[in-house]
């Protein structure tokens, strides 16, 4: 069973076999929070990155503590690991994550490449006339060089 991401389709369940680990990024900053029957839930939109396919990932509660706790966010990359456990003469299995990579924050991604916010946007201004003039019969309108502009931006401090 999956869950809707918003255009009418479901996505899978992430649910490893036991012993298994999936490398996931985390597609979203934050995960749906909302509580029914069984209590409060976190619902994290994750990419498996093996195959690329999107995941639903409802972390259980220790699992989202990591993730808040170590300020992971769009981009991070953990595995998830189904693992046994026994208690008594009951068995049952949790999950354990290990973190492989966290981007860092935008502002130290800038500032450790030397750039400011104000000059990454002047180079993407510059870049997107450039590119414009290159591309020759197309009637350029300043509006689409600042579109182009900014989604050169956008796509550079992500």
């Amino acid at each position: 069973m999956g869950t809707n991401n918003g255009n009418g389709t479901q996505r899978p369940k992430l649910d490893p076999e036991l012993n298994q680990e999936v490398r996931v990024r985390l597609l979203k900053d934050k995960p749906y929070t909302s509580e029914n029957s069984v209590g409060r839930y976190w619902l994290y939109s994750v990419q498996n990155v093996d195959t690329g396919e999107e995941l639903a990932f409802f972390a259980p509660p220790e699992i989202h503590q990591i993730i808040e706790e170590q300020k992971l966010g769009k981009g991070s990359e953990f595995l998830i690991k189904k693992v046994a456990l026994q208690n008594g003469k009951k068995s049952g299995s949790k999950l354990e994550l290990s973190l492989v990579s966290a981007p860092p924050p935008l502002l130290d991604r800038m500032s450790s490449t030397g750039d400011s916010m104000k000059d990454t946007m002047a180079q993407c201004l510059k870049d997107a006339v450039e590119l414009t003039k290159q591309i020759e019969g197309v009637p350029w309108r300043s509006e689409d060089i600042q579109k182009v502009g900014v989604a050169l931006f956008i796509a550079r401090t992500k």
